[in-house]
């Protein structure tokens, strides 16, 4: 499955998503993982046409363990 890492800078103000604010509760090492969209990102953030298939796959396959 192929990935993109990345990982903020902790000097900038990043969004206020359910991903850092669970992070930051949990004090352990997370993963935000979830399929951008405009109502929450900009047009340099969004999936492409092949990426919804692999978004599904990797969901298919990580909720049946």
């Amino acid at each position: 499955m192929p990935v993109q890492q990345y990982v903020h800078r902790n000097d900038m103000v990043c969004g206020s998503t359910i991903g850092p604010i669970t992070a930051a509760k949990l004090g352990i090492s997370t993963v935000d993982v979830g399929a951008p969209q405009l109502a929450m990102h900009s047009a340099r953030e969004l999936m492409g046409s092949a990426d919804a298939e692999l978004y599904t796959s990797a969901m298919t396959a990580f909720l049946e363990g």
